[in-house]
């Protein structure tokens, strides 16, 4: 509770005021024994204590009634999210606002609002009760600490605005803790407004357990939390997976330019206007939706590739998340892809052909490469690299470990025989002869290696019939199982080391292995990695927005709106160079925590959880209870009065007797 006239707290003690005119309207008697009276006063003594209890009572509402009417006037507030402020305003509050992607949400279907502009109303509300606090505000893309002077201005900085990002929650924290472990004010307050996106929390990470302790170690600290999550509703989402210009082979400056493009419902099926925009020219088609997610590749022909590439934008009708309406993409001359295979085995002639197997296209090429001739590998020039056989030397460890970390593909295949280390921290189990095929019965479909086609077809990996299988495993939390066998073994488990990426696949593409040689779910893996692997031969064409931090000045394509590519999705270009930013993938799914959830994150920590901030006005964060206090004031003086004037406990004459025979007569 707070007071909007803390001054008069010191009127209080007036409650005292009538029982200091009752002990002084007692001095104004003097008790004189007389031996007469007692005989009087032993036949009055319960009509006395009937006197006595209605003295007090009379004082106790006389009391009461100056309490609550001085406490009106001191125009005390109450709320959820400031409840527990009695004790003054503290002398830093830290204000961390979650403005990720998915916090541009509507909060509610009749209104216009965002949880983010939510969020500041509220925000701005509540610091008006916190007069003499300093403000420190810390947002979750730069989150650098700012004095804000007046929480008021908080609506029209642009740290505050609407972003594409994702959060990350406990850097934010860790940046809140920074600070005040460095400036070690007397007491603080750490108010954050979040959606409680699951993705940008993290709640799977070990860092909290560090973070609530040191929460914890911080007695005069407390943590206020704004809840505006609420149920996703009837929304569409679009992303860009992919884009990728195939040149003609009779003229490089023409091609076809494939587009793979995912779509996600909240609920909403039918059809859709969808807008694209293509190097300036605007058209639009229909989008069908039948289902939670569609995948599809759209393919337009270009007659003459634009210099420096071409650039284009899928736009859906508005709806109740504006920020996830749009996605963006760039393409440009691909550059040419090289596979180094590094073994000795007789099947590393299948693998070179799954990494290029049409012999007239010279953006594709592989070569192989035995252990003894690992000197002759060109590390610049290669997007993939497949290794089956020893672990490698030291020397070579380390090329092989600066290839990945900057943004190339490294693939281990088993080589038979018994358990033994890989290349890079990949292990190997013991080879298997299966008496019945291993088969794969659960891949990861939306993302890696085994993912669905551009048209939305499932590699048919359940086909895949194993008769041999050697299980790599790679010793790290961050590890992702991209497919499974029956009994739960990994068949591709992959991690990203730096930029790259490696994978350890369970099965080689041998006959004698079984049926994985036949190509039908090698060529793609193979494909795919390669690509993948490409990113690292030439600048980069997509990008997350809030990830890619630009060093020098780059400029909006497709809008004159005021863009930073810090933290805004679109095209943007410098110098001959085009870029398209995205939102992250993760804003786009619909997966929240709830209060417990926060609660088990910082278990020891002073927290509390204001829920329903999503559609809760910001005139009613905290209300004036005065009223109230008016009205006891009102009661205690009527009670006052009744009891004054009634007849139930002032002591009466008793009545006299009337003898029997005196009635008769």
């Amino acid at each position: 509770m707070t007071y909007l006239q803390p001054w008069s707290l010191w009127l209080l003690s007036l409650c005292l005021l009538p029982i200091i005119i009752h002990m002084l309207n007692r001095l104004r008697y003097k008790t004189v024994q007389w031996a007469a009276m007692y005989f009087l006063l032993k036949a009055n003594k319960a009509a006395t204590k009937r006197a006595k209890l209605r003295q007090y009572i009379l004082l106790l509402f006389r009391a009461l009634a100056v309490l609550f009417l001085i406490w009106a006037m001191m125009r005390p507030k109450t709320g959820g999210f400031l409840g527990q402020s009695a004790g003054g305003a503290p002398e830093v509050i830290i204000v961390m606002l979650d403005r990720s992607a998915s916090m541009e949400s509507r909060v509610a279907t009749d209104r216009q609002d965002t949880k983010r502009q939510q969020a500041i109303a509220l925000l701005t509300e509540a610091a008006k009760d916190s007069i003499g606090s300093r403000f420190v505000f810390i947002e979750n893309v730069l989150r650098a600490p700012l004095e804000v002077a007046d929480l008021k201005t908080l609506a029209t900085l642009q740290t505050a605005e609407a972003t594409d990002t994702a959060a990350d929650i406990p850097a934010m924290f860790r940046t809140a803790l920074a600070y005040l472990i460095k400036n070690k004010p007397g007491s603080a307050e750490v108010w954050l407004a979040s959606d409680l996106q699951k993705s940008n929390w993290r709640d799977d990470s070990a860092e909290w357990q560090d973070i609530a302790a040191r929460f914890t170690g911080l007695p005069e600290t407390h943590i206020r939390l704004l809840d505006l999550s609420s149920a996703p509703g009837a929304n569409l989402s679009i992303a860009v997976k992919a884009a990728e210009f195939r040149p003609s082979k009779t003229a490089p400056e023409k091609g076809t330019l494939a587009v793979s493009l995912e779509t996600r419902s909240g609920g909403a099926t039918g059809t859709f206007p969808l807008k694209v925009t293509r190097d300036g020219a605007t058209s639009q088609s229909d989008l069908v939706l039948n289902s939670a997610i569609r995948r599809e590749a759209v393919k337009y022909d270009i007659a003459k590739l634009p210099d420096g590439g071409g650039w284009g934008k899928f736009e859906l009708p508005a709806d109740e998340n504006l920020g996830d309406n749009a996605a963006y993409f760039t393409y440009r001359t691909p550059v040419p892809l090289h596979a180094a295979i590094v073994s000795d085995l007789p099947g590393a002639k299948r693998i070179a052909f799954a990494a290029a197997p049409d012999k007239t296209r010279t953006d594709r090429t592989a070569e192989l490469f035995p252990q003894a001739r690992i000197s002759d590998l060109k590390w610049k020039d290669a997007a993939l690299i497949v290794w089956q056989g020893p672990p490698p030397a030291d020397a070579v460890s380390k090329q092989l470990q600066a290839f990945v970390e900057s943004g190339g593909v490294l693939l281990a295949f088993p080589a038979g025989g018994d358990s033994g280390n890989g290349p890079l921290g990949i292990t190997w189990g013991a080879a298997e002869n299966g008496k019945e095929p291993f088969r794969v019965v659960s891949w990861d479909e939306l993302d890696g290696p085994l993912a669905r086609t551009d048209n939305g077809t499932s590699l048919p990996v359940a086909r895949l019939e194993l008769t041999r299988r050697q299980v790599g495993r790679i010793a790290s939390e961050t590890a992702h199982v991209y497919g499974v066998f029956a009994d739960g073994q990994p068949f591709l488990i992959g991690q990203q080391i730096g930029s790259g990426h490696i994978f350890a696949c369970a099965t080689a593409p041998d006959p004698e292995w079984g049926s994985f040689s036949d190509g039908f779910v090698l060529l793609p893996m193979m494909q795919r990695l390669l690509a993948q692997g490409g990113t690292r031969l030439a600048p980069p064409s997509l990008g997350i927005a809030g990830d890619w931090q630009p060093q020098d000045t780059w400029t909006a394509v497709e809008t004159d709106r005021r863009r930073d590519p810090r933290w805004h999705a679109g095209v943007y270009k410098q110098a001959d160079r085009l870029i398209a930013l995205n939102r992250a993938e993760s804003e786009d799914t619909a997966d929240f925590l709830n209060a417990e959830a926060i609660k088990k994150l910082l278990p020891n920590a002073k927290l509390d959880v204001l829920t329903g901030a999503a559609t809760m006005k910001a005139d009613r964060l905290t209300s004036e209870i005065w009223p109230i206090m008016i009205m006891a004031t009102m009661l205690f003086m009527t009670l006052e009065m009744l009891l004054a004037t009634s007849k139930a406990l002032i002591p009466q004459k008793p009545k006299p007797k009337v003898k029997r025979e005196e009635v008769a007569a």
